[in-house]
């Protein structure tokens, strides 16, 4: 999965030159907490078309605008929501390209304490090239691409099965007892520990009914787990 596949693109972006007022009146009116910043570029293809390219500038967050209400409230020489966006704006240089890796960029925002990245293409406009904003990646984004790799918006049953060391056969039967009965699989997901162990893999199953699944599963001695946080069962 790259980051194109769940990437917003319909952004709320304000410019350099825009007030802090118009700035926070966008963050409430919206109920986001950060704004792309990014100049507007028209361009024209040969073939007479017009299109709106948005240059990166950087970010601006909820978090930039309370510490410029807090010193103008120190200063009173100068009042904050006359302030520019570039003023106090932050580069926002860690930024990706639709083609990175979800994992990549889920990896930047965790080791870096962020909350959001700018995704950004790198294109030739008049002889010289320009960072294009062309979409924003939110820890939020990144939860809902989890819960639809998990199946979560599937009607369904979630099953774990157990897992021994270097040994994948118990989910390879498993899928292959679920193919047999024609039930439906929505995702199949399992995730190492820490250590690099793999223990459970976790399947969402297409079907409100999985007797007819579970009771081959116990026939052939797998260890599984249903309807609720992984028990031994054999």
């Amino acid at each position: 999965m790259i980051v194109r596949d769940i990437m917003a693109t319909k952004l709320t972006t304000v410019e350099p030159d825009d007030t802090l007022a118009h700035a926070a009146n966008l963050l409430r009116q919206f109920s986001v907490h950060h704004l792309p910043v990014a100049r507007k570029m028209y361009q024209n293809s040969p073939e007479g078309v017009r299109t709106t390219l948005l240059l990166c500038e950087g970010l601006l967050s909820a978090q930039d605008i309370d510490l410029a209400v807090a010193l103008s409230e120190q200063d009173h020489q100068f009042l904050w929501q006359d302030r520019k966006v570039v003023e106090v704006m932050h580069a926002a240089s860690l930024r990706v390209t639709p083609s990175t890796s979800v994992a990549a960029a889920a990896q930047i925002l965790v080791e870096w304490g962020l909350h959001c990245l700018l995704v950004v293409e790198y294109m030739l406009v008049k002889e010289e090239t320009e960072t294009v904003l062309v979409g924003m990646l939110t820890r939020s984004d990144l939860l809902l691409a989890l819960a639809r790799a998990m199946g979560t918006f599937e009607p369904g049953m979630q099953l774990d099965i157990a897992l021994r060391p270097g040994d994948m056969t118990p989910l390879a039967r498993t899928l292959l007892l679920a193919t047999e009965l024609h039930m439906r699989i929505n995702s199949v997901l399992a995730t190492p520990l820490p250590d690099g162990a793999l223990t459970v893999a976790t399947i969402r199953l297409g079907t409100i009914n999985p007797t007819p699944l579970l009771m081959r599963l116990k026939s052939e001695g797998i260890t599984y787990s249903f309807g609720s946080p992984f028990t031994i069962r054999s």
